[in-house]
C-alpha cells in the first residue's frame, strides 16, 4: 500500500486512474516505493508534463527511459555481463 503523501499526489496528478492503475504507475514508472514523496513529486510531474495523462502514456514514457539508461550502461560498460 501507498503512504498518504503517494495517494495525495495520485490524485493530483492522476485524479482519473482508478487505484489499481495509480499502483502500476507507481510502481512501473517512478522510483516508488524506494523513493521519498518530494522525488516521487517530481517525477510524477515530468510524466504528466511530457506525456498525454494517460497511465499508456506514462508507461510509454518510462519504458523508453530506461531503455535509454540501459543502452547507455551497456556502452559505458562495453556489454560486460
Amino acid at each position: 500500500p501507498m503512504c498518504q503523501q503517494c495517494a495525495d499526489l495520485m490524485d493530483r496528478f492522476y485524479p482519473h486512474l482508478n487505484d489499481e492503475e495509480k499502483m502500476e504507475l507507481l510502481m512501473s514508472a517512478t522510483a516508488f516505493p524506494f523513493a521519498f514523496p518530494d522525488t516521487l513529486e517530481k517525477q510524477l510531474r515530468q510524466l504528466r508534463r511530457r506525456t498525454d495523462g494517460s497511465l499508456d502514456g506514462a508507461m510509454a514514457y518510462a519504458d523508453t527511459a530506461m531503455t535509454k539508461v540501459s543502452q547507455f550502461i551497456r556502452a559505458r560498460d562495453g556489454d560486460r555481463q
